[in-house]
């Protein structure tokens, strides 16, 4: 009786290649990526044109609300007012690069993680919508190679992206520093707490990428992991919000926050922070060992999940 020969597997550079090919083959996915550079430039002409150097003119609009404020307390009883000065009116109209930098890499970095969980499940949903997941699977009969192929794939391109995002993001800030701010007190320790945050916003961008890769694959429908991460982010976050508030730092949002938040790394701000709470949150803030380890948690179940329904059970 003549043996029937069992389907080889590609080689992995084969393998890799082509699931490189099929993350990136989306229009969409082409199109954000190629949009992302001048999405990048837009944000700094506007924060550009949002800024000038006229410290005058805002020490003068200081102080004329500073004498409105003073008018208004000086009809209300003594003592049910708080005693403030000219500098708590001040708005300083510079783009000072020590301190709104961190602010707008965080935009940056926050809007590329959702992205990013789009990218993720596009790429895990897509193929079996159109049913093509029959034909990889029947190609590449280790269902496990080509998960993690896949997944890993995903995480790999979400986190190049977010890496380079970083590097053209950040020269243009500097050059709207240069001109329409301040560089002062960006010393060694900034620059190596800003290569800091970058890295950790790269990182995260990736998990999140294989967090809606695994979603997807889990569900095995676009469409139910999108409504599934949209419900989780809108709706969970009201809950937990209502009933469990202790719980928002270890959602998502706040997850993101801390991984991407400067202030428990820099010193200055720690020990020139105005005001209980903020001295409290600079010095106490959820650390991004925690958000790790919270993002760990969502993370790892859904993988194992979707891993095991995928190399498993029946793909049909």
């Amino acid at each position: 009786m003549p043996l029937i020969a069992k389907p080889s597997s590609p080689p992995l550079s084969r393998l890799v290649r082509a699931e490189l090919h099929r993350v990136l083959s989306p229009k969409s996915v082409r199109y954000g990526l190629l949009a992302l550079p001048a999405i990048l430039l837009a944000l700094a002409v506007s924060t550009f044109l949002s800024h000038h150097t006229d410290v005058a003119a805002a020490w003068r609009a200081a102080e004329a609300a500073y004498r409105t404020y003073a008018e208004e307390a000086a009809t209300r009883p003594a003592g049910s007012v708080e005693t403030l000065s000219p500098r708590e009116f001040f708005d300083d109209p510079r783009y000072l690069m020590t301190k709104a930098s961190f602010v707008d890499l965080r935009a940056v970095l926050s809007g590329l993680s959702l992205a990013a969980l789009v990218l993720g499940v596009l790429s895990g949903g897509a193929d079996w919508s159109s049913r093509v997941m029959l034909t990889l699977t029947a190609a590449e009969p280790r269902r496990t190679r080509l998960f993690l192929a896949r997944g890993l794939l995903v995480t790999a391109v979400a986190t190049a992206t977010a890496v380079l995002a970083s590097f053209f993001f950040v020269p243009l800030l500097l050059a709207v520093a240069s001109s329409k701010g301040s560089l002062a007190e960006a010393d060694g320790r900034y620059w190596t707490v800003l290569a800091v945050i970058g890295a950790r916003g790269a990182a995260l961008v990736g998990l999140v990428a294989l967090l809606g890769y695994s979603l997807a694959m889990l569900t095995r429908r676009t469409t139910t992991a999108l409504g599934i991460a949209l419900a989780y982010l809108v709706a969970s976050g009201r809950i937990v919000q209502d009933y469990v508030p202790a719980l928002a730092e270890y959602q998502l949002p706040g997850i993101t926050f801390a991984v991407l938040n400067e202030r428990l790394l820099m010193e200055t701000d720690r020990t020139t922070c105005v005001g209980e709470a903020a001295c409290l949150a600079m010095q106490e803030g959820t650390t991004a060992t925690t958000a790790f380890l919270a993002l760990s948690v969502h993370l790892l179940p859904v993988v194992a999940a979707a891993w095991w329904r995928f190399a498993r059970r029946d793909v049909g």
